[in-house]
């Protein structure tokens, strides 16, 4: 498995796979071409890029690192391609290629080429499985995944910066009114609502009622900032970054438990994505939304589980819970735009993530689950690669067909 740095990643929303890493995949492009010349860059975009790009950021971010040269974008929809997020970048003086690289954005925000290999991400943990590392905690007679990963990288830092900034999006969108505006479909015009969740959850006195309120109202925060391209983690993905800091912010902020314990939270909730990731996907555009807020509400349950003080077997079974009823989970987003289903979306799974850590703490210790983490991200892999394109990010199926809009534009 790969470092933690390279599941929880800080950036510009609304998408990790779409935003992110083609402004990383431009950057590095930019600096290996620093003293070739040319006259022109040409990005061609595939797949799901090509498709969902415009409505993602994809180009703007791109044009944003290349200020001052001139881009030319091209899309390109065969269906003969690696994967589903695909780019190139090529750099011409004239009808000269001088140089080119093509990039896999793999979701996250990750980024995989061969022609450019400094992008790649390297292995840290020697796992690939949630059984591998039972087996290892077990013979090395150790119980908590927080320790369990010191032994591999120590990377508090960099999840303490993740937490802050976690509880900095959600604070934003806390205090955000107004309209979010990202096309000129008529269908995707809607008012931020967070705040007014908010103030309505602190009147409810209802206090069960209160609980789920308060955290759709921090997962609605978050979603609302990534769907206008704020600054968010991705946990694992931009699509879904509202879900895990929805859970944490309520454990911070209504129940008083300290960020050092929270930032132990985050490196269980990264074990759990890795593992996803590595043996599925954490892409909507390869396995539909399963990945993403499925991904999500796995790994917000089982930090849930872990800060309870719940055991390895409960955190396990929270994450397998939250995951397997979110299996055939479409990614249809209207317009290609990070605004229907997708912020609602994060509310549900983050309250999904809650009710599957209620059920791993009061359930669990009455029967064993028959269905392990494994079992349920292989699953998953399995629905995904059977789900057909239009339901991948593509914005041809669903939502995005019943609610598309046939006059494209922006406002």
């Amino acid at each position: 498995m790969q470092s933690l740095r390279e599941l929880f990643r800080i950036g510009p929303g609304p998408s990790s796979s779409h935003t992110i890493a083609p402004t990383l995949a431009a950057e590095s492009f930019k600096r290996r071409i620093a003293d070739k010349g040319g006259d022109r860059i040409e990005v061609t975009l595939y797949g799901s890029l090509a498709l969902t790009g415009q409505g993602h950021g994809t180009e703007s971010a791109i044009r944003g690192v290349f200020a001052g040269n001139n881009i030319i974008f091209k899309r390109d929809l065969s269906s003969n391609i690696p994967h589903a997020n695909y780019l190139c970048f090529s750099l011409y003086s004239g009808d000269k290629l001088l140089d080119q690289a093509h990039y896999t954005s793999v979701g996250g925000g990750e980024l995989r080429s061969e022609e450019d290999p400094t992008v790649n991400a390297k292995e840290v943990y020697p796992f690939h499985t949630f059984e591998e590392i039972k087996t290892f905690m077990k013979e090395h007679g150790e119980k908590d995944l927080v320790a369990f990963g010191l032994r591999f990288e120590d990377v508090r830092e960099h999840l303490s910066r993740c937490l802050d900034t976690m509880f900095a999006t959600v604070e934003r969108g806390l205090n955000k009114e107004g309209a979010i505006c990202v096309c000129a479909n008529e269908r995707l015009r809607t008012e931020r609502v967070a705040k007014k969740m908010f103030e309505k959850a602190q009147s409810l006195e209802d206090s069960d009622a209160k609980t789920e309120m308060l955290i759709s109202a921090y997962a609605y925060a978050v979603a609302e900032e990534n769907a206008t391209g704020g600054e968010i983690v991705t946990a694992p993905t931009g699509g879904s970054a509202g879900v895990l800091p929805a859970a944490l912010y309520f454990l911070y902020k209504n129940k008083g438990i300290n960020k050092e314990i929270l930032v132990g939270s985050l490196y269980v909730a990264g074990v759990f994505g890795n593992i996803i990731k590595q043996n599925a996907t954490i892409a909507g555009s390869v396995g539909g939304c399963q990945a993403e807020i499925g991904a999500a509400s796995a790994m917000a349950a089982a930090a849930l589980a872990y800060v309870d003080g719940l055991s390895l077997y409960q955190q396990e079974y929270a994450a397998e819970c939250a995951l397997e009823h979110f299996l055939g989970l479409t990614c249809d987003p209207v317009d290609g735009y990070v605004v229907v289903p997708c912020i609602e979306r994060n509310g549900i799974g983050a309250l999904r993530a809650y009710n599957a850590f209620l059920y791993a703490k009061h359930i669990a210790p009455l029967r064993k689950n028959l269905v392990s983490f494994d079992n349920v991200v292989s699953a998953m892999k399995m629905t995904g690669d059977s789900l057909p394109t239009a339901y991948k990010e593509t914005a041809i199926g669903g939502l995005a067909d019943v609610l598309k809009d046939t006059n494209r534009g922006t406002c």
